[in-house]
């Protein structure tokens, strides 16, 4: 009884931690949190696919992601809407 008390206890102490942390990485080793790159921005608004991810619209989504990745970025399906999605 004491050992599924104890178990169910460090269960809710890890989950309450990964609520906690939010945005934070937990396992920094994996990748640079600050990194732009490999990541979804949903901060810039909504995507318009050919419009905003296109350098010869100079659009934001591209914009942003040139900035801190070499490769642009493109307007990824994200449920019913596109979100900037800088490349790897």
């Amino acid at each position: 009884m004491l050992r599924t008390k104890m178990v169910s206890l460090v269960l809710f102490a890890a989950i309450v931690l990964c609520i906690v942390e939010g945005q934070k990485n937990i396992a920094p080793w994996v990748y640079n949190i600050k990194s732009i790159c490999c990541r979804e921005h949903p901060s810039l608004g909504r995507c318009l696919p050919g419009i905003d991810d296109k350098a010869d619209n100079d659009g934001k989504c591209w914009k942003y992601c040139v900035e801190g990745c070499e490769r642009g970025g493109f307007c990824k399906p994200f449920g019913n809407k596109h979100i900037c999605h800088c490349y790897c």
